[in-house]
């Protein structure tokens, strides 16, 4: 398994240490399926400027999920480096299944959604964090963090075929997406197409730098 998926997958874990709905800034939206369903939008840089001077456990948490929804890794990174701590593993599982209990009953929520897909992630069930990424995706058809995140997912459990879809379909929505380019040059790393790999890699000199600068990769 390549560096690039081991490392970025603390990152999943952190992710779903979201610590209460309803201190985040939500908007209801018209969903872009053919269905007409509400979904709810987030305005995760509103969520950064609510939280930029507060050092709570709270504030470091709900920072880190606004930057990684807004495809600032490093800095997302920086705000979880609480989550691999013992003392806090309990509540994280309390949380979890708050959080799976709540999508019964409210399934098109994409907070929630976020929460199962990162939670499954954690309980180690990638199948099911799979399933719930998928949902988001249907609700949210241009979130290309949740395609990335997804594909880093398929990465995990070795199946490279759907990692490189999800990825040349966020490649589709934002082609100048460095970590996209980059997870896919993983991809290829990983299917031995080294000349690709390399294409993809030499496309994320930003990214790289980033990464290589909090010894990600």
């Amino acid at each position: 398994m390549s560096q690039l998926y081991k490392k970025p997958l603390s990152l999943l874990v952190a992710l779903i240490l979201l610590t209460s709905l309803s201190a985040v800034t939500v908007s209801l939206t018209t969903s872009a399926t053919a269905r007409g369903a509400f979904t709810r939008a987030v305005d995760w840089q509103e969520v950064v400027a609510d939280n930029l001077s507060k050092d709570s456990i709270e504030g470091r948490l709900l920072r880190g999920i606004a930057f990684a929804n807004l495809g600032r890794l490093p800095e997302a990174l920086k705000e979880f480096e609480i989550a691999g701590e013992d003392a806090y593993a309990n509540d994280i599982s309390i949380f979890i299944l708050d959080k799976l209990t709540q999508l019964r009953r409210s399934p098109k929520d994409l907070l929630l959604l976020n929460c199962a897909a990162f939670g499954s992630y954690a309980f180690g069930d990638f199948a099911q964090s799979i399933s719930y990424f998928g949902k988001i995706m249907e609700l949210d058809p241009d979130n290309v963090w949740a395609r990335n995140f997804c594909a880093i997912v398929y990465g995990q459990l070795g199946e490279f075929d759907q990692a490189q879809h999800h990825l040349e379909q966020s490649l589709a929505l934002d082609g100048k997406n460095q970590y996209t380019h980059l997870l896919l040059s993983a991809v290829y790393k990983e299917k031995q197409q080294y000349l690709m790999a390399l294409y993809h890699y030499l496309q994320a000199p930003e990214a790289v730098k980033e990464l290589q600068s909090f010894g990600i990769i």
